[in-house]
């Protein structure tokens, strides 16, 4: 259960966190739905990025692939790095119709989900005639050298044909009233023992793919001028990868990278009913608005693996829109 506690540790820390302000970007909702949309994917766009980075990261520490049914099992501590400037957004007041700041500024620096625990900006929204007053979201506050973790089971089967299976998978499991669960798969094929010519070369050569889903969900309760019953938000991100993966081959340290493309997409559910009371009518908000995020991009990796008996440690980094850092612990279960 502590391993999978690990997993689970980010969604926890960023989720729970939040309903502390309890989820304050349902405010929004007094702005209408297009516009609270609109500021709440501001709000957990780095959430978004930074997991979505990770999750297609940390798959391989060499290019060889196994022998037929040799088995390893790993435990793999993975981390994006997120740029300073996705712990805050630049709101233009003047541009969002019933929004003003307390003390009249045009313009506000407001901190993602990701950046300061503490907020100087104050929302006047105006629905009806009426004032309606809120702080502005805040963030955890948490990450002081910019690292969103996560950490992952994996096992990698050998298989003939000169390929290899991996999987990466949780079943969904809830923990301090959050859920979450994960599945992942890919694929790597070993091009120097499939193409005769480069079989001596110093080299091992491979082509890898590979695909992963997260489900989430966290339950809260709204209060202050937005109430209602059965609040939810849900969560699913899936990203891919495909890459060419290199590696030495000496028996006991080698040195392995890889060239490749990312691509993923993610979506936050705001659930339940949602009331806002004024003075001429009531107004209800029934699952009121999704949020989208994507990313894609060019990757590259270097990394490092040591071999200790039917151990391996490997420890790797990433360049892509969020670098990445992972360490690996790495045992032959099967070996043949």
């Amino acid at each position: 259960m502590c391993l999978k506690k690990m997993f689970l540790i980010v969604f926890l820390i960023v989720f729970q966190g939040q309903a502390q302000n309890d989820f304050d970007f349902k405010n929004y909702l007094v702005l209408g739905v297009e516009t609270a949309e609109d500021l709440a994917s501001l709000y957990l766009e780095p959430l978004s990025e930074g997991l979505l980075y990770g999750l297609t990261g940390a798959w391989n520490n060499s290019a060889q692939v196994k022998k037929p049914w040799e088995l390893d099992v790993s435990i793999v501590a993975n981390g994006s790095f997120v740029p300073n400037e996705k712990l805050s957004k630049s709101i233009d007041i003047s541009a969002i119709d019933n929004l003003e700041v307390l003390g009249g500024q045009n313009r506000v620096e407001i901190p993602t989900i990701l950046g300061s625990d503490e907020s100087e900006v104050t929302f006047v929204a105006t629905l009806n005639g009426e004032e309606f007053m809120f702080v502005a979201p805040t963030g955890i506050g948490l990450f002081s050298t910019n690292l969103l973790p996560n950490a992952f089971f994996q096992a990698s089967l050998g298989l003939p044909l000169n390929s290899e299976f991996s999987l990466r998978v949780f079943p969904k499991i809830e923990v301090s009233g959050a859920n979450l669960g994960i599945m992942g798969f890919g694929l790597k094929h070993e091009l120097t023992e499939t193409i005769k010519p480069i079989q001596n070369w110093p080299l091992h050569i491979s082509l890898f793919g590979a695909f992963t889903r997260l489900d989430a969900d966290y339950s809260f309760q709204a209060d202050g001028f937005v109430t209602g019953q059965s609040q939810q938000v849900n969560i699913y991100l899936n990203s891919w990868n495909i890459e060419a993966l290199v590696s030495t081959k000496y028996p006991v340290w080698n040195v392995y990278g890889g060239l490749g493309y990312v691509n993923g997409d993610s979506n936050y559910a705001l659930l339940g009913t949602y009331t806002i009371v004024t003075e001429q009518e009531v107004l209800n908000f029934i699952d009121p608005f999704d949020v989208q995020g994507q990313i894609s991009g060019v990757k590259a990796n270097l990394g490092t693996c040591i071999r200790l008996s039917r151990f391996k440690i490997n420890l790797d980094y990433t360049f892509q829109g969020f670098n990445n850092l992972a360490l690996g612990i790495n045992y032959n279960l099967v070996k043949t």
